[in-house]
């Protein structure tokens, strides 16, 4: 599996293997955001990884294949963004949304919890994305 990226206003990666050593992790992500599974580690620990711009207010999270981008402001991943990235030792099941998925805890709709992502994109201002205007959830 490769390593998310993190670009935009910022330039790093995070290969699947160093996600268990960032600090904050739990191994029940259930525990920390509702309807997760697998070790999950905070967002929070991944972008301490990197400097952030202080102009970035957003960050584009995208799955792999490009297909799905949800423009999360950098406060409410900070606030209560998880990163679940293995199940029982292994990468997570793509049926469950891995190898990475993102949930943001008490977000503002379900739509910003990202199956299968590949970049977290650190951007001044909201991007275009795939987020409905008006949700239904």
């Amino acid at each position: 599996m490769s390593g998310l990226r993190i670009t935009g206003l910022a330039n790093s990666s995070v290969e699947w293997e160093e996600l268990g050593a960032l600090g904050g992790g739990v191994d029940n992500a259930a525990d920390v955001a509702e309807g997760a599974v697998g070790a999950a580690v905070p967002i929070e620990a991944v972008l301490a990884r990197v400097p952030i711009d202080p102009a970035a207010t957003h960050c584009s999270v995208v799955s792999r294949d490009g297909a799905y981008t949800a423009s999360i402001p950098i406060a409410d991943l900070l606030d209560g963004g998880w990163l679940a990235y293995a199940l029982h030792g292994s990468p997570l099941p793509t049926d469950l949304g891995g190898p990475l998925r993102l949930t943001v805890s008490e977000g503002n709709t379900l739509c910003w919890n990202v199956k299968d992502v590949g970049e977290l994109r650190l951007t001044t201002g909201k991007e275009p994305d795939n987020v409905p205007k008006r949700p239904t959830h």
